[in-house]
């Protein structure tokens, strides 16, 4: 039997380098490193709370100063609404600074007990010491960012199931709104992991992005929830760089001098990819061996062969596919670094 198997390697690449990492911060809502373990709301109930009874809300405001970096409008406005629970159930919204070894500085951490309702809401107004919604209080942002956007991103993490729900609002009253779901984190997981996007061309509504006046996020929780978010950001690509054209000076010389001698630009290569055949039938001609090569529709030059061989041996069959993963796994490697 004999097993074909062919990677394109610039596919991958497409796939892989334009991920996460090639993605830049261009709008900041919120790191939460403004009112780390200063900012948060706690409430217990000394009763029961039931649908006939009023809800319970309670309010927090932090103002980050002057050395506001991190914080969109240097005011963060929190509210907490307890609708539904048991006497002695408590409910909480904090902002905490995560452990040094965490790739983010700080976090929201938000914690509804069982058998209950609550909604907790974080508002970006602009300074105004007030929950009231203040729609003008951003000044007219351009949350497409001069259209370098491309995502609303949050980094979060949840012990449920959850949806965190974003308000827009210009300042004629109108809106936009998205629905970021995060599904529940299962064992370990790296930050990235934890990276949640939504297209900014997909916000519903009417606002106009390209003047914001204030943004709201909340998060309803019917069960018990942990969840915790460690940035808000708005982000898109890196900006490629122009081609290497000087820019003209704007001051002429003086004295007029003999044009500089042109020199040749190099051509540059043509895009190549490559990929990799792997072929578990050698039909006993050894791998290290001069053999004829299948001919591919590339030039030869553009293909790397690399050769995989063991015995036939049951016992040593699980220690040569471990071989043969490392070996594997050293190539993808290389390749990647």
């Amino acid at each position: 039997m004999k097993v074909t198997l062919f990677f394109v390697l610039i596919a991958a690449i497409a796939v892989l380098g334009q991920g996460d990492f090639d993605l830049v911060e261009r709008i900041v809502l919120d790191d939460f490193t403004n009112g780390a373990n200063t900012h948060g709301i706690s409430i217990t109930l000394s009763a029961d709370l039931g649908v006939n009874d009023p809800d319970r809300t309670e309010t927090a405001m932090f103002d980050a100063g002057s050395g506001c970096t991190g914080l969109l409008g240097c005011e963060r406005d929190m509210s907490l609404t307890v609708i539904l629970g048991l006497q002695g159930r408590s409910f909480s919204s904090d902002i905490f600074t995560s452990p040094a070894s965490y790739y983010f500085d700080a976090e929201w951490a938000i914690s509804n007990p069982k058998n209950s309702e609550s909604e907790t809401l974080l508002q970006y107004d602009g300074r105004d010491d007030s929950i009231d919604l203040d729609i003008s209080g951003l000044n007219g942002l351009d949350l497409t960012g001069n259209g370098a956007v491309e995502f609303l991103r949050i980094s979060a993490v949840s012990d449920l199931d959850t949806e965190y729900v974003f308000t827009a609002y210009s300042p004629n009253g109108n809106t936009c709104v998205a629905s970021l779901e995060v599904l529940q984190a299962v064992g370990a997981y790296n930050y990235y992991d934890s990276f949640v996007f939504f297209d900014i061309d997909d916000f519903s509504g009417n606002c106009d992005l390209e003047n914001i006046g204030a943004i709201e996020v909340s998060l309803f929780s019917n069960d018990a929830l942990d969840a915790i978010v460690r940035q808000i950001s708005f982000v898109g690509e890196v900006e490629q760089s122009p081609s290497a054209t000087p820019t003209p000076s704007r001051t002429p010389s003086p004295i007029p001098s003999d044009p500089p001698t042109p020199t040749s630009t190099p051509t540059p290569s043509p895009e190549v990819f490559t990929w990799y055949t792997f072929d578990d039938d050698d039909e006993g001609v050894s791998p290290c061996a001069d053999t004829v090569r299948r001919t591919y529709f590339v030039s030869d030059d553009y293909i790397i062969y690399y050769y995989f061989f063991g015995v036939d041996h049951p016992e040593y069959e699980s220690s040569s596919a471990s071989i043969l993963s490392v070996a594997f796994g050293f190539i993808a490697a290389i390749l990647f670094i």
